[in-house]
């Protein structure tokens, strides 16, 4: 009977001994940041044309596709700005010389609550498309605690909440290729 009340205090003391006294990177403290967080916009742009300015202006199917190009172009470049891209190259060298140098790039992700912002055709048969997405508190705290090769998989973009159209840019005519971010 003793044994016994000597016995589980120490037991009880030794195991609040051996208790962790701090917090890990994920944490409840960490989710207090992140409501001090405010959302980033990335915003991008992508560019398409046509073959010849000057007789493909009138077809419209060839104007289509070139809107498409542009809109193609404007998620890639988005998915590229999130996720970022995987590059590949070789390079051959002969005799000191450079003979042949090649580079490829593949982009394969998901995005979704990106927004359509503006499509202009420019006097030169170019189109541009620019696109943003609101990149919430929450996708930037799963970046912060992953590892960057596991983000895609691990950090989906959720979709934006509350009234996400505060603050959306409206297309005005603009004629430029280059946009401020």
């Amino acid at each position: 009977m003793i044994l016994r009340w000597i016995f589980i205090p120490m037991l009880a003391f030794g195991l609040a001994a051996c208790a962790p006294t701090g917090g890990f990177r994920g944490d409840g403290d960490q989710s207090l940041r992140d409501t001090d967080l405010e959302p980033i916009t990335v915003r991008v742009s992508g560019l398409g044309t046509y073959a010849d300015a000057a007789s493909d202006r009138t077809d419209s199917r060839k104007r289509l596709l070139a809107r498409r190009a542009s809109q193609l172009d404007a998620y890639r470049n988005l998915v590229e700005r999130v996720y970022g891209t995987v590059v590949y190259g070789s390079s051959t060298v002969n005799d000191f010389v450079l003979r042949n140098d090649m580079f490829r790039t593949y982009v394969d992700s998901y995005i979704r609550g990106a927004k359509l912002v503006a499509v202009n055709e420019h006097s030169d048969g170019v189109f541009e498309t620019v696109m943003e997405l609101k990149l919430e508190p929450r996708f930037r705290a799963c970046v912060a605690k992953v590892a960057d090769d596991q983000v895609q998989d691990l950090c989906p973009i959720p979709m934006p909440q509350d009234n996400d159209s505060i603050g959306d840019v409206q297309s005005r005519g603009v004629d430029s290729l280059y946009y401020l971010e």
